[in-house]
């Protein structure tokens, strides 16, 4: 039976007859069904090879790429992903960072990304750069969600490059061989900034006449881009899922389960059509007892659903085998059709079960990725050497690896050690020295042997320096970025060439370990010189790291480096004296409701934070002085903590007040108004006969009151 309506959902408008899909079909677990769509004579078809195409690739700074929808339907692309090169001598090497894609692009919706780190940000440097072949290269992938690839570009690359390329990718090894016609575009002279690669016309070449140099415009239709684009076919849906699967005339789908497919169009006037046929997939999959005869014979079983059934011993012809004899063990299955499905081969052993995991003996990854670890299925329990019980295991963690498993017959199996080994993100960089002076004008930099590619940077600018070593001749901050063999990115420690040609000796940091600055008479910090050849310490010390906690004053340090040219700490590190803070002075009785002022001795530059209760700073928190107005009475202690000009915290200053309770006889003295009543001791009271009262006012004022009955 036909569903049209079930297409409702996926697409404005659905028109039916212009489009014929077939009668359903069904195929056998892992086949795949031939979709064909016929169409009524005069259609005109408005359609596209793939519905997502890269439209702008900038290799200036920043480096930037953007893709959009040329097609007349809405695409959902979740799953969806742009994989971008990430060598220039190598084609094979990928950016280890992918943009997964999810939600809906709507008919001419863009999607961008650049290397800059505030702007829709890629998540790492791009490595594209303008320029000649074979010093500068690019290549981006655009994959569907069953990781098909829909789109390419590429840049410079030659087209013997292209077809041997074997590009690997966090799903798996891809190659651009079939996906881009001919050499890639010649980015020798596309300007350095704001100019792109930019797609024109109204169809998919796949090669170098799709593009042309034309100022960067992200997130617009680009000058000369005519959507939607024409030709192409239908545009084929799993119903079930939701997915894009194809599109064209003609379509091989692999579904994993029974669905709903729906191929679509839309003609010249923008009207869409479509039709929908059901696939269904036959289960072909074999049930066990067990995977060993160690405790007796186990029992194979096929599915029910089919007419006659074959088995590859011939000991049997319905769904039931039982097996008494280790072997390999299939079946072959046939509809009351005829359509015969053969069932994954079941293998039976005599004793100890051998386990084979989803992963090689040694699996490299990058430090922050994630391993999946699957064992197979069908036993009864699971048992790895991280102590998990489940069939699968995911880590992140270097480690060795195995399973255990016990099956339905109560027989036992070990899997091989899987070794995981971690690429770390960082890595060390050497050098001769670390100042260029007069007899040795230059150092050399070395990020270490064994990576498939460097890329060298001075003050965060990149070099054109790509090999394992740099020869520096001027100042600067360097670090370099390798690329490991299995694609992982790690960067250097940065290294400071300083200049001692104009100023000799040359000035250079201290480094802390510990605290940043020191401040008498608590802590301790470690002071590092760094990785020179000699060191004269003030304090008389000649190693490149010394303690300091005692002390106060400055430290500073001569060093001599590998290349001889000699250096002196420049600011040297200070350590701090210590904050004393004088007593406060002020009244330690005064009267309730009276504003008096508190004090400790001036500090330049210190800053002076009170804390009290009982009261109110009325003015000067932040400095040497307040004024205070006590509303209580009662005893309080209050403080003040002082920090001087460099940081430094002194001792809490603390001072008991004694608030004296106001008392006034005159009662008809005051003209405020009454905020309150308190009993003697100060405790807030309603008006009550025969005892004392005092009333207080907003001016400060108290009555005393006694009301007789």
């Amino acid at each position: 039976m036909k569903k049209l309506l079930l297409l409702l959902i996926c697409v404005p408008f659905i028109g039916a007859g212009q489009i014929y899909l077939g009668n359903n079909q069904s195929i056998c677990e892992g086949d795949s069904a031939q979709l064909i769509a016929t169409y009524a004579p005069g259609t005109s078809i408005n359609s596209t090879g793939s519905p997502i195409l890269i439209t702008e690739c900038d290799p200036g700074a920043p480096d930037l790429l953007e893709i959009q929808n040329v097609s007349a339907l809405p695409v959902d692309v979740t799953g969806w992903r742009v994989i971008i090169s990430n060598n220039y001598t190598n084609i094979n090497i990928a950016n280890p960072n992918e943009q997964i894609l999810s939600g809906t692009m709507v008919p001419g919706a863009t999607q961008y990304w650049t290397d800059n780190s505030t702007t829709n940000y890629w998540g790492s440097n791009m490595m594209w750069n303008p320029g000649a072949y074979p010093s500068f290269t690019t290549w981006i992938m655009l994959l569907d969600n069953n990781n098909n690839v829909m789109d390419v570009f590429v840049g410079n690359w030659l087209s013997t490059d292209i077809d041997s390329s074997a590009i690997v990718t966090t799903v798996g090894t891809i190659s651009l061989a079939g996906h881009w016609n001919g050499d890639g575009i010649d980015q020798t002279n596309i300007g350095t900034s704001l100019q792109s690669f930019s797609r024109i016309g109204n169809e998919d070449n796949d090669d170098a006449s799709d593009f042309t140099i034309l100022s960067t415009s992200s997130a617009i239709t680009n000058t000369g881009l005519n959507l939607p684009f024409s030709g192409g076919g239908a545009t084929w849906y799993d119903v079930n899922s939701g997915q894009m699967i194809g599109v064209g005339d003609t379509l091989y789908y692999s579904p994993t389960q029974s669905t709903f497919i729906a191929g679509v169009i839309t003609d010249s006037t923008g009207q869409t059509y479509s039709d929908t046929m059901y696939v269904e997939v036959l289960n072909t999959n074999i049930s066990t007892t067990g995977f060993s005869l160690c405790n007796g014979s186990v029992v194979l079983t096929a599915p029910s659903s089919f007419s006659t059934y074959s088995w590859s011993n011939g000991a049997s012809t319905n769904s039931v085998l039982t097996v008494n004899t280790p072997g390999t063990y299939y079946v072959d299955c046939m509809t009351s059709n005829g359509l015969s499905c053969q069932s994954d081969p079941v293998t039976i052993y005599a004793g100890v079960i051998p386990i084979t995991l989803s992963t090689p003996d040694s699996v490299f990854i990058c430090q922050g990725d994630t391993v999946v670890m699957d064992g197979p299925l069908g036993f009864s329990s699971y048992s790895w050497s991280t102590g998990a019980t489940t069939s699968s295991i995911i880590t992140t963690s270097t480690g060795n690896y195995s399973l255990s498993v016990v099956d339905g017959n109560g027989c036992t199996g070990t899997s091989n050690t899987t070794s995981v080994s971690i690429s770390p993100s960082t890595i060390t960089a050497t050098t001769t020295g670390y100042a260029i002076c007069t007899g040795n004008l230059s150092v050399t930099l070395d990020a270490g042997s064994g990576f498939g590619s460097y890329q060298w940077y001075n003050n965060g600018a990149m070099m054109p320096n790509t090999s394992q070593t740099l020869v520096a001749t001027v100042a600067g901050n360097y670090t370099v970025d390798v690329t490991y063999p299995t694609g992982c990115i790690a960067t250097s420690n940065t290294i400071t060439v300083y200049n001692a040609t104009l100023q000799s000796p040359f000035y250079f940091f201290i480094n802390t370990i510990g605290n940043d600055s020191l401040c008498l008479p608590n802590g301790q910090v470690t002071l590092d010189a760094g990785n020179y050849s000699t060191f004269s310490w003030s304090t008389g010390e000649t190693s490149p790291q010394i303690s300091v906690n005692t002390l106060g004053g400055s430290y500073s340090v001569n060093v001599t480096d590998l290349n001889g040219c000699p250096g002196v700490s420049n600011p040297p590190f200070t350590v701090y004296s210590i904050v004393n803070t004088s007593v406060i002075s002020g009244p330690i009785n005064p009267t309730q409701f009276q504003t008096v002022t508190y004090s400790v001795n001036p500090t330049s530059g210190s800053t002076y934070n009170w804390t009290l209760f009982g009261g109110t700073i009325e003015s000067g928190q932040g400095t040497n002085s307040i004024d205070v107005k006590w509303t209580n009475s009662g005893m309080f202690t209050f403080s003040v903590l002082e920090t001087d000009v460099n940081g430094c915290v002194g001792e809490e200053v603390t001072l008991l007040v004694n608030i004296i309770f106001n008392s006034v006889e005159d009662i008809n003295s005051t003209t405020g108004t009454l905020t309150k009543i308190t009993d003697v001791l100060g405790r807030e009271s309603n008006e009550e006969s025969n005892v004392p009262l005092f009333y207080i006012f907003d001016d400060g004022t108290v009555e005393r009151k006694i009301i007789v009955e």
